[in-house]
């Protein structure tokens, strides 16, 4: 990934787009998700049973969590006989993740 310095879109903050954005990083704000979404962006597509072992979590919870994260669009899930199989939704997912995960690993000393 380069540093490129991020520009926005638009000069003028759309509400709608902005409660949009909270529920998307409201979604991406739990352990086990972060776990999954990180787990798809570098693995790829993986059913629930294996993210429920990555992740250390129950299947049911995982099942829970992964409810969390359709709903918000930040994956799709697609039928493979009787498995189902998730994947990030497109790749702007795993950017934000990465992102996020890079910049709190950043030294907080640095200010």
């Amino acid at each position: 990934m380069t540093d490129q310095p991020c520009t926005p879109q638009s000069t003028t903050l759309d509400d709608e787009a902005v409660e949009a954005t909270v529920r998307l990083l409201s979604a991406v704000a739990h352990p086990a998700r972060l776990v999954v979404l990180l787990t798809l962006g570098r693995q790829g597509p993986m059913s629930a049973g294996a993210l429920a072992r990555l992740a250390g979590v129950e299947q049911s919870a995982m099942s829970h969590q992964l409810r969390v994260l359709r709903d918000a669009r930040l994956i799709t899930a697609e039928r493979d006989g009787k498995r189902v199989i998730y994947q990030l939704a497109d790749h702007h997912v795993a950017h934000i993740v990465e992102d996020a995960l890079s910049h709190a690993s950043e030294d907080v000393t640095q200010d």
